[in-house]
């Protein structure tokens, strides 16, 4: 139980005799519920210099003013305290990752950084953060006060609005992850992602039956980045949403596009687990897309894991079938890693399965990995799926699968993925 609160006279804050039981309790409550807290320990650079330019009663209304500012950028769970003359600490109890302390610690740093006028003078307020993780870096109130000290002195020499974190490493990751999370709102606001096509191939008779639409960024200097240095970041920050929707309204455009060209070839899309998991979010999307445009709706496949839809079966079917009366068609992708039931498989409403590339490993120079390969085609075609393969890269592997009858392939083998807008001019220059 946290003790009685006695708070600073000149800033209406809790002090720092307070802050010791604040953070016990948040340690109980850490442990109790296997959630994560961090500490911001905030120096006002050169209170001394301000307080010799407004006097004394003009430094107490500045230290109100950045206390007020404080309290503004508090969460419903997170608490501030006047730890000493120019020091504030911010107990933020409401994140819910690790990464979330660096919102918390931009928005306090950015706001306390604001001018203000005090005895109509003007100050320009600057402060150096430490950043201190829990249970990450400390797991003892006087420890985590501590590591606190010490992230504050290696940020000051950095200068003004400078912060360091006491785990020097995850606070470079982190950081690194706020980068690249700017970098995708920047490109979501100019609609400037890039979609890539994979080829579809039909086993039988080497033509293109269709593409599988990935999502790609430009860094700042146009090179394509790779989805495994933005995809993470963006599933994490829940901003994978927002490209999904992209990802959706882009390929029914191209669609579209497409049969104004005289191009009928089908459109597989990725649906994230995160935008799997946010179904009615997913199904607002489909919806908004099929009333404005659903006669392309029927050409788009929307790709769902394996191992989301194996996590809540029941309630994967129950969205799955609401998708299929959107008009879309649904594939099983990264197919033989989950189904611990073939009567789950059955009753699912898909139309195809996409067979794992790591099941191609060793094909066919290992004869376990073929036979396991040939196994699971026969299964997906006993069940009347549609079966792809991917990640194709040799004629021995592309043998295997037409003599055993696998409908489609995907892979190096014919094409890396291409540019959508240079997509069309190679479709017409291919050649069986």
């Amino acid at each position: 139980m946290i003790d009685p609160i006695q708070y600073d006279p000149i800033t209406g804050l809790p002090d720092r005799a307070y802050l010791w039981s604040l953070l016990k309790d948040t340690l109980i409550q850490i442990r109790r519920n296997a959630s994560s807290s961090g500490v911001l320990l905030i120096e006002i650079n050169d209170l001394h210099g301000i307080g010799e330019l407004v006097g004394e009663g003009g430094k107490g209304e500045f230290l109100q003013l950045m206390a007020s500012r404080l309290k503004n950028c508090l969460w419903d769970l997170d608490s501030a305290v006047h730890f000493e003359d120019n020091k504030f600490v911010i107990v933020a109890n409401s994140i819910q990752k690790q990464e979330d302390i660096h919102i918390v610690m931009t928005k306090v740093r950015d706001y306390l950084a604001l001018d203000c006028e005090i005895g109509g003078i003007k100050i320009s307020p600057s402060t150096s953060i430490g950043i201190v993780l829990v249970p990450t870096d400390s797991v003892e109130a006087d420890e985590i006060m501590t590591s606190a000290s010490t992230a504050l002195q290696m940020a000051k020499p950095k200068g003004d609005d400078s912060f360091c974190y006491f785990n020097q490493d995850l606070g470079e990751r982190i950081a690194e992850q706020e980068v690249i999370k700017a970098s995708i709102l920047e490109t979501l606001a100019t609609e400037s992602f890039v979609l890539v096509l994979q080829p579809k191939i039909d086993t039988k008779t080497r033509a293109i039956c269709g593409v599988e639409a990935l999502v790609r960024m430009r860094d700042s200097e146009g090179n394509i980045v790779t989805p495994d240095e933005f995809i993470p970041v963006a599933e994490n920050s829940n901003l994978i949403l927002k490209i999904g929707d992209w990802v959706l309204a882009k390929t029914q455009a191209i669609s579209a596009e497409w049969k104004a060209q005289g191009i009928d070839l089908p459109i597989s899309v990725n649906i994230s687990d995160v935008q799997f998991k946010n179904g009615a979010s997913l199904l607002s999307t489909l919806h908004d897309l099929t009333a404005s445009d659903g006669n392309n709706a029927d050409n788009v496949i929307l790709e769902i894991s394996e191992n989301i839809i194996t996590h809540d079966v029941a309630l994967a079917s129950a969205l799955m079938s609401e998708i299929k009366s959107y008009g879309y068609k649904l594939s099983i992708d990264g197919f033989g890693s989950g189904f611990s039931s073939l009567s789950v498989l059955r009753d699912l409403k898909v139309d195809e399965i996409k067979i794992d590339r790591h099941f191609l490993n060793d094909v066919p120079a290992d004869e376990k990995s073929t036979a396991i390969l040939k196994s699971i085609i026969m299964l997906g075609k006993s069940m009347d799926f549609r079966v792809v393969v991917m990640g194709v890269e040799s004629e021995e592997q592309f043998e295997i699968l037409k003599e055993h009858n696998c409908d489609e392939f995907q892979g190096f083998l014919i094409s890396e993925p291409i540019e959508e807008e240079n997509f069309a001019n190679w479709y017409k220059n291919y050649k069986v």
